[in-house]
């Protein structure tokens, strides 16, 4: 029971507190996973399954313990009478408090020590399963992860449907029942648009992206571009992983990683513009919200809003590479030489359906989105398992995509999500993609001049939009709440489709 006699004052500290404490721990350990995917030697696999195990049986034990509850239960009775005694911005974080614990103590110690053992050994499981193209080598261990998610699933409870309850953790408040017809009208709207581009009767050449071009040269450009946009390197650093991600220890320690091909200029120049964008999100928060559980984007979806306004917003436009055009051509002179902006411009968005989610075009990306949403709720329906997997994956590719798979490693272990536990986390990039788009409109109509700000490399005002309607708020928004706010209208496809249709026209001839 709430202990009604708290001091409002007294208890919003005390949360403080036990927000610290837990968020310096939750800190070690992404530090700990940091190092997981980059530095750390293949043999150490095993302790440090057992050392992530430790820590988040530890932070768990704190967030759930008697008087966190007993001070969640008592905001959560009184906070909305609390007018005066605590400030708005106050109130806010203690709501992410509240809300926090009161869905941790849904989950028994015991199961997230195990499910945190079970994904760290997952996840070396599934990079040797990658390098050698086996399922074989991952199956047992996905079987292990699709029975957590449902016993997870029964764990937090549901409304609906039982994936609804892993979908709130990435994106707060969404629904299969909102989520399902707007997958159906974006699945539509994609499948128009690919016939449209196949009837075109042009196909842009893209030879110039796929040369030649040295890893450390490609790594300096890409880094040089990002401080461009505003990445703060004295607040930050950029390492290679197998798979691109961004983490945070701190507003003023957030670690990017890429990887490079060298014969494909896209990987790690876009893969690390993707990264920066949600480093610029973890380091343009109030820094009041340090060490808070408020600091932290207002959801999965919003994050990738961010990332991909940057990595596709800004830099797929033309604008863009009148400006960035000339830096990479000091980097390789003889590969882009004769390269003009409008042939980059038309080469980077050539619309082409690929094996691989990470490396796909902005038209055609959302379908395998579509495809992994549709395998994660059958898995949570429990009417696919983990031998389905490649099979099901297989035929859903030939079905959305059009093209054959011919080994694992191009098809069900491209992604690493599934290993570290995270179904219901591939939403969260095509949520990501619709926010982005609305965003721009919103962008358009307060500044009209973006895009000459960007053909100049100019991005300080439109980073500094960003921080004000979307990074400064941390979590203190719930997402539908912020994406309203920022553009006046709630989730919709709708500029998405209008954003890709002017793409693909204007590439393919017809503006």
């Amino acid at each position: 029971m709430p202990d009604t006699a708290l001091e409002p004052r007294a208890a919003y500290i005390e949360a403080l507190e036990i927000m610290r404490t837990a968020s310096d721990l939750g800190a070690a350990s992404a530090l700990l996973g940091w190092d997981q995917e980059t530095y750390m030697p293949p043999a150490a696999a095993a302790a440090r399954a057992d050392q992530l195990s430790t820590l988040s049986a530890v932070t768990h034990s704190i967030v759930t313990s008697d008087r966190a509850v007993c001070l969640a239960e008592f905001f959560r009775d009184n906070l909305r009478h609390l007018n005066g005694e605590l400030s708005d911005w106050e109130k806010r974080i203690a709501r992410v408090f509240t809300r926090d614990v009161l869905r941790a103590i849904r989950l028994p110690e015991t199961f997230v020590r195990r499910k945190t053992q079970v994904t760290a050994l997952a996840q070396e499981a599934w990079k040797q399963a990658r390098q050698q193209a086996s399922f074989a080598l991952f199956r047992d261990h996905l079987a292990q992860i699709i029975e957590l998610a449902i016993e997870e699933a029964e764990l937090r409870g549901y409304q609906d449907h039982r994936y609804n309850a892993l979908l709130d953790l990435y994106e707060p408040g969404l629904t299969v029942g909102t989520l399902d017809p707007v997958f159906r009208r974006l699945e539509q709207a994609t499948i128009e648009i690919l016939r449209f581009v196949r009837d075109a009767g042009h196909v842009p050449d893209d030879s110039i992206l796929k040369q030649h071009f040295p890893g450390q040269a490609q790594l300096a450009a890409a880094q040089s571009i990002i401080a461009q946009m505003g990445f703060d390197f004295s607040a930050g650093r950029v390492d290679l992983s197998a798979h691109p991600f961004c983490t945070s220890f701190a507003i003023a320690d957030v670690r990017l990683t890429t990887r490079i091909n060298e014969r494909d200029l896209r990987s790690c120049l876009f893969g690390l513009i993707h990264e920066a964008g949600h480093g610029l999100y973890e380091q343009g928060m109030r820094s009041d919200l340090e060490r808070t559980f408020a600091r932290d984007g207002a959801s999965m979806g919003i994050h990738e809003s961010q990332s991909l306004f940057w990595e596709n917003i800004i830099a797929r436009s033309e604008e863009f590479w009148h400006w960035a055009l000339p830096i990479l051509r000091a980097y390789f002179p003889e590969q882009l030489s004769d390269v003009s902006p409008q042939a980059m411009y038309a080469a980077i968005n050539r619309v082409e359906p690929s094996h691989y989610r990470i490396e796909s075009d902005e038209v055609t990306y959302n379908l395998h989105i579509i495809l992994r949403y549709r395998l994660e709720k059958a898995m949570l329906e429990g009417t696919l398992t983990a031998d389905d997997i490649p099979h099901v994956w297989n035929a859903l590719t030939e079905e959305l995509l059009g093209l054959t798979v011919h080994n694992d490693a191009q098809g069900c272990l491209q992604d690493i999500h599934w290993s570290f536990g995270g179904i219901g986390y591939f939403p969260s990039y095509t949520l990501g993609k619709l926010y982005a788009a609305m965003l721009r409109s919103a962008l358009l109509r307060a500044m009209p001049d973006a895009p000459d700000h960007v053909r100049r490399g100019d991005f300080s005002p439109i980073r500094q939009w960003l921080r004000e309607v979307v990074h400064q708020w941390g979590r203190t928004m719930e997402p539908s709440e912020l994406i309203s706010a920022a553009t006046g209208q709630p989730l919709s496809e709708e500029p998405f489709v209008a954003y890709v249709w002017e793409k693909v026209k204007r590439v393919y001839g017809q503006e």
